[in-house]
């Protein structure tokens, strides 16, 4: 009988712990996580467009927009218009989004560090250097070795 896939486990921990961070981070600074993570995203790249911002979520566009809409209506993120281009517009974080984006960062590290816990220091580590490693193939080539060993069957061609 084949194990829970990989995946599958990666997709159901992250959810998990998405829902217990999120009830956590509603309470504490009134956003949950997805709304940090945008607010942080845009933190981390002042000037962003919307476009690069909805690919950097890993969300939905629309979800994106929502929450984006959220954060400027809070006076957390500021758009201005591009000059060059009046339908592109450019992402900010206010002061006052900094100042929530600086009481959400010990959480999120608390979090982490509650979620590896069962982990000793070595076993820490090499988890770590091992999700780094993987992130890092699954980013790099990884979608190119899949499409190299399971190539599109040719049309015409019968199995």
């Amino acid at each position: 009988m084949l194990q829970q896939s990989l995946t599958y486990t990666l997709a159901t921990i992250a959810d998990d712990a998405i829902k217990s961070g999120t009830q956590l981070f509603e309470r504490r600074i009134g956003l949950d996580v997805y709304h940090v993570r945008i607010l942080r995203l845009i933190d981390d790249s002042p000037g962003i467009t919307f476009t690069q911002l909805a690919s950097r979520t890993r969300l939905e566009r629309t979800a994106t927009s929502r929450a984006l809409q959220r954060l400027i209506k809070a006076g957390l993120v500021e758009r201005a218009n591009a000059a060059a281009d009046a339908r592109q517009f450019h992402l900010t974080v206010t002061p006052k989004g900094r100042k929530l984006r600086r009481t959400s960062d010990p959480l999120t590290k608390e979090l982490e560090a509650l979620m590896l816990q069962p982990l000793n220091e070595n076993e820490r580590t090499a988890f770590l250097s091992a999700l780094a490693k993987i992130n890092g193939w699954v980013n790099s080539g990884y979608r190119d070795a899949v499409s190299h060993r399971f190539p599109k069957p040719t049309t015409g061609s019968s199995a």
